[in-house]
């Protein structure tokens, strides 16, 4: 069975604060003398599902188009339970549990159940969703060098609840280390609760646009059952 672990984009989806959304406008219309429909689409490039490169907060970071490939196809997927409230990190004590098969992934999928506030309450979604501590993001980048990418059902890799974004960020993304860890942020995780699904593959394909630290993001999943 394959399913979608990501959003369709929506301009009502919830943003970062204070960040752009999509917006779409219709160019041509078939009517009259137009054969055809055509939009523009204004796209900022962290709406929706979107796969956070280094260069988003490294400096010397490499963007989104200079990846290699094994950022966007993983034959090895690790996916754990780690619930959370509004506002709650996810620590290296959430991890700790499942470091055997952390240890073999290069994908890592963390859920925490949050996927489910979207639709009811995207406002508490946008503005207190949980978060990757800090120490969580060193324990990472120190103790899995398989692990090439985290993805999750909360909004961002930091939480809008409090000022830790950026430093998780920076640890991710290879400031303080040769090892990077990239961040699918936004993911839509609700099929992996159906009971006894084992995913065997996943593809994350980002929009490859030449220039751009971080893109959106189609990521499909090929399950089967456990």
């Amino acid at each position: 069975m394959r399913t979608y672990l990501s959003y369709m984009l929506d301009p009502k989806d919830p943003v970062w604060p204070g960040e752009p959304n999509i917006e779409i406008t219709q160019c041509t219309e078939i009517k009259g003398e137009s054969q055809y429909n055509s939009f523009l689409s204004n796209l900022p490039n962290h709406c929706g599902t979107h796969y956070d490169g280094p260069w988003h907060f490294n400096p010397n970071g490499v963007k989104i188009s200079e990846l290699p490939m094994e950022y966007f196809w993983f034959d090895n997927v690790a996916v754990i339970d780690a619930p959370k409230g509004p506002a709650e990190g996810v620590e290296p004590k959430d991890l700790e549990p499942f470091k055997e098969e952390i240890a073999k992934a290069q994908l890592l999928l963390i859920k925490t159940g949050f996927a489910f506030v979207r639709e009811r309450d995207p406002k508490l979604y946008q503005t207190k969703g949980p978060y990757i501590s800090p120490e969580t993001a060193s324990y990472l980048v120190a103790n899995y060098p398989n692990l090439n990418t985290i993805g999750f059902d909360f909004l961002s890799i930091g939480s809008p609840a409090n000022t830790l974004s950026a430093e998780t960020h920076r640890t991710l993304l290879g400031c303080h280390s040769k090892h990077f860890i990239t961040g699918i942020e936004d993911m839509d995780l609700r099929p992996l609760y159906e009971k006894q699904v084992k995913v065997k593959h996943v593809i994350a394909a980002p929009l490859r646009i030449v220039g751009l630290d971080s893109s959106q993001v189609s990521v499909i999943a090929e399950l089967e059952k456990a």
